[in-house]
């Protein structure tokens, strides 16, 4: 992407993904470190495990995986712009050696079957078009009694029409307004069961929170390379976007599900439990 070359016309058109390739946001996943951190150690990541990093977006979470725990993680996304980004992160932390970048489609992965210990796939699945082919991806290249992690988020308070039809344009993927219940649903079926879950609730951040966060991002050096027109769309494109987000997410929740893949040849457990 040649920043001196875009236009305010461009950068209205980007969605919310285009724009995180463009300014570099260090984009995470619902709940951050300590969503990352629980994974980790309940699906017992370390040196020598394979993990899978599905919507990878600039490798965040996929690097931070990495650095906690010395598996090997292979990012996936179809936004070449971040991809470029994760692989320049992980060439300056000195991860490279276990850490590969690499562009692919989550319904239909050019991965072998049975080779990765963990799948994680944290809220993408939500803004796959066909979720199912993506589940049975996930479910190939997993080995057998391996840790799917998804972190769905969903509605616990009702949105307004406005509110759905505003960030399904700013994302460009028809969202539906599901509950927990949907996304326990979905991946629970077909081999995968519920090995530990836990749920949570976002914050509401204050107007003048958000303004300065993204006042800061766009101080970034690259960006000094746009045009005046063009910074100046995408300043108020940002802002606007997080705004938006931040009206969104004070309706959601979240879960972290950690889902173990059957092995097919143990019996699925019968006398369940619950924690107390």
């Amino acid at each position: 992407m040649q920043l001196d070359k875009l236009t305010s016309a461009d950068i209205k058109n980007m969605s919310y993904n285009e724009l995180i390739g463009l300014v570099k946001e260090t984009n995470r996943t619902p709940g951050g470190s300590k969503s990352v951190s629980y994974i980790m150690q309940m699906c017992g990541l370390r040196p020598g495990k394979n993990m899978l990093d599905i919507g990878t977006s600039t490798g965040v979470t996929a690097l931070e995986m990495a650095q906690l725990s010395g598996c090997n993680v292979v990012g996936i996304d179809i936004n070449e712009d971040s991809l470029n980004t994760a692989t320049k992160r992980a060439e300056q932390l000195g991860m490279s050696n276990i850490t590969t970048f690499k562009k692919d489609d989550a319904t239909n992965l050019s991965l072998s079957d049975k080779s990765f210990d963990v799948v994680f796939c944290g809220n993408v699945t939500s803004l796959v078009d066909n979720r199912q082919a993506a589940l049975t991806e996930y479910k190939r290249v997993l080995k057998d009694s391996g840790f799917l992690a998804a972190i769905p988020m969903y509605y616990i308070k009702t949105p307004s029409d406005k509110l759905v039809s505003d960030v399904s344009a700013a994302i460009k993927v028809n969202i539906q307004p599901h509950d927990k219940q949907y996304w326990q649903d979905f991946f629970t079926q077909d081999m995968f069961e519920v090995f530990v879950q836990k749920d949570f609730k976002f914050d509401y951040i204050s107007d003048e929170k958000v303004k300065q966060f993204c006042s800061d991002i766009l101080q970034r050096e690259h960006l000094k390379a746009l045009s005046s027109d063009a910074f100046d769309t995408l300043k108020t494109q940002y802002l606007n976007y997080m705004l938006l987000f931040r009206d969104n997410l004070s309706h959601m929740g979240f879960t972290i599900f950690i889902l173990k893949k059957q092995n097919p040849e143990i019996d699925p457990e019968l006398f369940t439990s619950q924690e107390i």
